[in-house]
This record gives C-alpha cells, sequence and structure tokens, in this order.
C-alpha cells in the first residue's frame, strides 16, 4: 500500500509568516466551503514512486543546501493559468508567484536530481508544473475565481525546511487527507530529517 501513494516535495512557510498565510486561507476556505494543506512552495508535485522510506531518504539530498528567499509580487492572488482542458486547475486556481531566486531554482533542480533521477542536462532547463511553469504558493483550491482578487499576497520569508507529503489521493477531494511524512533543514546540514 505504502508504495501506491503520492508524494510531493514542498518548501514550508516558518513562523510567524506561516501564522498569517494559514489565517488567510483558512478565512477563504471557511467563507466558500474549500479545503486546506500547509502553506508550501511546490518543488515536485509528483515526486516520483516509492515508500515513505525512501522518500525519506532521497529527502536527504536538499539538507543542507540553504536557505531559499521567498520574494513575492505585491499583485496578490493570480490564477494560474489554463488547463489542457481549458479549466483553471483545482491545484493552482488561486496561487502567488515567488521571484525566481537562485536559491529557488537550485532547491527544484536538487529535487528533481533527487527524487526523478533527472540528469544535469535536464534539470537545467526549467520544470515547474504546468499549466503555470513557475514556482507558485497555493492560496486555496478548487476555488470560484471571484475569490482570487479577495487575497492578499502573502508575505515575503526565507524558507528553511523542505518536507515530503503524502498527497494521496491527490484531487481535491483527498486535501484534508495529505499528511507530511519527513521534513529536513535546507541550512543545517547533518542534523537529520524527522519522520511525522
Amino acid at each position: 500500500m505504502d508504495s501506491k501513494q503520492h508524494f510531493s516535495v514542498w518548501l514550508l512557510v516558518p513562523e510567524p509568516q506561516r501564522a498569517t498565510v494559514v489565517a488567510a486561507m483558512k478565512a477563504a476556505a471557511d467563507t466558500h466551503g474549500l479545503a486546506t494543506s500547509e502553506p508550501h512552495i511546490t518543488l515536485l508535485g509528483d515526486a516520483g514512486a516509492g515508500t515513505e522510506a525512501e522518500m525519506t531518504a532521497k529527502l536527504a539530498a536538499l539538507a543542507g543546501i540553504g536557505a531559499v528567499p521567498c520574494i513575492f509580487a505585491k499583485s496578490g492572488a493570480v490564477p494560474a493559468g489554463i488547463g489542457a482542458d481549458g479549466t483553471v486547475p483545482w491545484n493552482q486556481s488561486a496561487v502567488a508567484v515567488p521571484a525566481p531566486t537562485p536559491e529557488l531554482s537550485r532547491a527544484h533542480r536538487t529535487a528533481r536530481q533527487a527524487f526523478r533521477g533527472e540528469s544535469v542536462e535536464a534539470v537545467a532547463l526549467e520544470g515547474w508544473a504546468p499549466p503555470i511553469r513557475q514556482p507558485h504558493l497555493s492560496l486555496a483550491y478548487g476555488n470560484p475565481a471571484e475569490l482570487v482578487a479577495t487575497l492578499d499576497t502573502p508575505p515575503d520569508y526565507v524558507a528553511d525546511t523542505a518536507a515530503v507529503f503524502s498527497c494521496t489521493p491527490p484531487t481535491l477531494a483527498g486535501v484534508p487527507n495529505w499528511r507530511e511524512v519527513a521534513r529536513t533543514s535546507l541550512v543545517a546540514k547533518g542534523t537529520g530529517l524527522s519522520r511525522f
């Protein structure tokens, strides 16, 4: 059963900024009957197949690679764009897009190599999830279009933790079941992994 899970790799939002983002996400979710998850920037929406133990071991590649400044344009939330089926995807329906810093690109490339086994040549090309194809922090999932205009830009922060989450099932209905599997510090190499 473990190998059938869907895993994602996230940069977590630190306190005190996390509390601000959680409050905004919860207010929107409560008003519109939406599910919420832990606030994060998605490094990999699909980390590949494996067990929780294998995903935890792969996460070690991110330990100590350096903190990631997450700086957002102050224009509020945006819908990610139109998917292949002509609709806005539920998981990118209200996002904030951080600036593409070298640190964020490094974390993304490292995750792609560690979790997907991508070559150095392959990760030289940006490979963020469609349709937006940019890093993003989801502020709501499956929201009505009018909600986007009411969401504020999250505060800037420096991410110092990466985590593997089981996003099973990887659907809007599955969001309440998503859970953290393991986390690691981006700033302190060799401090070990925490399993949940």
